[in-house]
């Protein structure tokens, strides 16, 4: 019964991180194909590449996959243009997000030369 359960423990302990590792790449893989046709719909939409960034995470163990689409400021309406085709081409499991950029932190006025204190 001990050699059993030590048997159990070093199949346990050599083939579990092989496990794992094998679900991890399966699930980068699916990320990459679903990254790869999105971008395809973004350029085929645009007529060539743009400033669209197109970023795949894959699912986790409770989490759904992740399609983002990100423009720099100014080139938000390049997102809008494409959203409704890529909202087509995001899989069951994925959940499509559009990020706006970060607003720029206004600049601080230049304070004009102080006089000096007597």
């Amino acid at each position: 019964m001990e050699a059993m359960l030590a048997g159990l423990l070093v199949f346990a302990i050599f083939l579990g991180p092989i496990i794992a590792r094998i679900v991890l790449d399966r699930r980068l893989d699916r990320a990459n194909i679903v990254a790869a046709d999105v971008r395809a719909a973004v350029r085929r939409r645009l007529g060539g590449d743009s400033m669209v960034s197109v970023q795949v995470e894959p699912a986790g163990l409770s989490s759904p996959g992740r399609v983002l689409l990100v423009a720099p400021g100014g080139y938000q309406d390049l997102v809008e243009k494409v959203w409704s085709v890529v909202a087509l081409r995001v899989p069951v499991g994925y959940e499509l997000v559009v990020r706006a950029p970060a607003p720029r932190p206004l600049a601080a006025p230049v304070p004009e030369s102080l006089s000096r204190a007597a």
